[in-house]
């Protein structure tokens, strides 16, 4: 009985695969455009830590915006994402904090990514990233968000606690870098869905999410 139960559940996922082979076989070098949207949890932060409590995977966090070219045997693509990490910048005088940037709440920061994969197994693609991380940049979603929401979000006892304690310390830049793996899976003749699930390497970012290859 388990046998066939397993059987039965594999069955969809095969068909698919086929599908997605068939397409490739016909499609020629290049396979089609896919533009997807992941959303990325923080793992990993900074020793000494100065933040509220964690509670969550998604206490911080942020959200991309995906756009890939796949081949026949390879993916190449970029990558824009905005921000809600916990980020510390210390300098003899003072703390660089990540939701106050000397008085402006307009953004947190913003990222950049060129990515590119190759496609290890049948069907599946393992992609490898590297990406450039600067601040402040005023962020799209929630972009009027009080200085007191944005502290009342983070457990502060007042929004002023929020605001960097050096004013030196306005700006934060570094590389990251990143890798994941993808599974188009044909839903159409002409049109995938591409699941994602990945891991940056500075802030310990799970993401995941999804894009349509078309």
């Amino acid at each position: 009985m388990k046998k066939r139960f397993l059987f039965i559940a594999l069955v969809p996922l095969w068909v698919y695969s086929q599908k997605w082979n068939e397409r490739k076989s016909s499609a020629g070098e290049f396979e089609g455009i896919s533009i997807g949207f992941l959303v990325q949890g923080q793992t990993k932060y900074p020793n000494p830590y100065y933040g509220p409590e964690v509670t969550g995977l998604f206490n911080d966090g942020a959200y991309h915006l995906t756009f890939d070219l796949y081949f026949s045997k390879f993916v190449v693509g970029v990558q824009f994402i905005d921000e809600f990490l916990y980020l510390q910048k210390i300098e003899s005088e003072g703390v660089w904090k990540p939701r106050g940037f000397n008085g402006s709440y307009s953004s947190l920061t913003r990222s950049y990514w060129l990515t590119a994969g190759y496609e290890f197994m049948n069907t599946i693609y393992f992609k490898l990233g590297a990406g450039f991380r600067s601040g402040p940049q005023k962020q799209i979603l929630g972009s009027n968000t009080s200085p007191s929401e944005v502290a009342l979000g983070y457990n502060f006892s007042n929004a002023e606690s929020v605001f960097n304690t050096n004013r030196t310390l306005n700006s934060f830049s570094e590389w990251d870098y990143s890798l994941s793996v993808t599974y188009p899976i044909a839903i159409l003749e002409s049109i995938s869905i591409v699941p994602e699930l990945g891991y940056t390497i500075k802030h310990g970012g799970v993401f995941t999410g999804f894009g349509i290859l078309f």
